[in-house]
């Protein structure tokens, strides 16, 4: 496969990916079961006026400027992901509000329905997001970094990080519902669930970082099979 195949297959992967993680969040925000980083993104865009999406955007900076002094290495998956999914999250709300087809759901019954759908759409996105190989998110990178340096499971360091996160953003006016909660108990298991589907073992996946990629690209490095 060409360079060229090989890449354009990758790009449409993470924006296929990212899609369908934003389709996922603007059915949450209608849903009130937001994950606990985007309870920290909505209460952002309460109190700055500005969207979701863009309190996203800002979020993943900051933590990147974070990862970058952390000595951290990345990959052009994470720069999308920075860009791409907050933009997509605002697509998907602002649609839906020139065509409005959810409206903000009250019946606790249908929250839960809603929120399955969102976590559903999340683990596939998140599964071809990462499929790609092109790095993780800056918020997993974070957390791999939190790993390596406290001697605590990585359970409990995503635990007690996304604790902090949803408390902070519940205090600046962040939406917490009773389907944030569901969205922490079943978010992991359903990305198992997509990666057992398709066979994609995350620990044999070597993810290629920014310098990797560039080498590829000047023909001074053999892509990774796969």
């Amino acid at each position: 496969m060409s360079l060229l195949r090989r890449y354009s297959a990758k790009l449409c992967r993470i924006t296929l990916g990212f899609a369908a993680m934003a389709l996922g969040m603007a059915i949450a925000k209608q849903s009130y079961c937001l994950s606990p980083w985007n309870i920290l993104n909505d209460g952002i865009s309460h109190t700055f006026s500005i969207t979701i999406g863009q309190a996203n955007i800002i979020v993943g900076l900051v933590i990147l400027a974070l990862d970058l002094l952390l000595r951290e290495t990345f990959g052009f998956g994470m720069l999308l992901n920075i860009l791409l999914l907050g933009t997509f999250t605002d697509i998907f709300l602002w649609l839906n509000r020139v065509f409005p087809i959810m409206p903000k759901i009250q019946s606790v019954p249908l929250q839960m329905v809603f929120c399955l759908l969102s976590l559903i759409l999340n683990g596939f996105g998140m599964y071809l997001y990462m499929s790609a190989r092109m790095g993780a998110g800056p918020r997993d990178t974070l957390l791999v970094f939190l790993t390596k340096h406290v001697p605590l499971p990585i359970g409990i360091c995503k635990l007690a990080v996304e604790a902090v996160v949803c408390f902070t953003g519940w205090l600046i006016g962040g939406e917490v519902g009773i389907g944030s909660f569901l969205y922490v108990l079943l978010g992991g298991p359903i990305l198992q669930f997509f990666l057992h589907l398709f066979h994609f073992d995350v620990k044999a996946a070597k993810s290629e970082s920014i310098l990797d990629t560039w080498q590829i690209l000047c023909r001074r490095k053999q892509p990774e099979a796969g």
